[in-house]
């Protein structure tokens, strides 16, 4: 894929808008703006959608979610996005309620023969996955949750993994105070939009 102008998706997994993982998520997609990159925002909280159902439609007779609810075109934008943005409060120990059902979905991603299939995804290889944390708990804690989703996003093609991980950041705003973290957000997102 080309390092220039790469198209943009972000999940806002928070429930409470404007909270400090939508402040991270906006600063990233501002620097990816900037930089020229097409960018796509969707608030998860403001759609109706489920999780997957094991239809298997997305298996058998089609080549994407049998279902058709809110996070259809959200589906459809991933699929041709080159840069994946996951942004996600810690809720009791993971990520929200919300985007873990969105990424259940992403099943649909994968070939019929998946287990067994050499390359196991329907979209193309050497895409990047961004995933934003933030939580009220210390730094030592929650610092393995994007490992628990590395292995199925690899296989998906989503060969680059990014964190960015606040902490102690409990309360709407306390991000503004952690000038490294905004630091590294702006960082990455220059890494991953800029002419290589």
């Amino acid at each position: 894929m080309s390092q220039k102008n790469m198209s943009t998706v972000c999940l806002l997994g928070s429930p409470r808008r404007h909270c400090n993982s939508d402040v991270l998520a906006q600063r990233f997609m501002q620097q990816a703006a900037v930089i020229g990159a097409p960018t796509q925002t969707f608030a998860l909280s403001e759609l109706n959608y489920n999780g997957c159902k094991n239809l298997f439609r997305c298996k058998n007779d089609l080549d994407h979610c049998g279902q058709s609810d809110d996070l259809t075109p959200v589906l459809a934008a991933i699929a041709q996005a080159e840069v994946l943005v996951l942004a996600s409060p810690v809720y009791f120990t993971s990520v929200t309620g919300q985007l873990k059902l969105a990424i259940d979905r992403f099943f649909s991603f994968f070939v019929p023969d998946y287990p067994t299939a050499e390359r196991k995804s329907r979209l193309t290889s050497g895409r990047h996955l961004v995933f934003l944390q933030t939580q009220g708990e210390p730094e030592e804690r929650y610092f393995d949750m994007i490992g628990s989703f590395s292995a199925s996003f690899s296989g998906l093609g989503f060969d680059h993994h990014h964190l960015v991980r606040a902490s102690g950041v409990r309360n709407p705003g306390d991000i503004n105070s952690d000038s490294s973290v905004l630091k590294e957000c702006d960082v990455i997102a220059a890494h991953i939009h800029s002419n290589s």
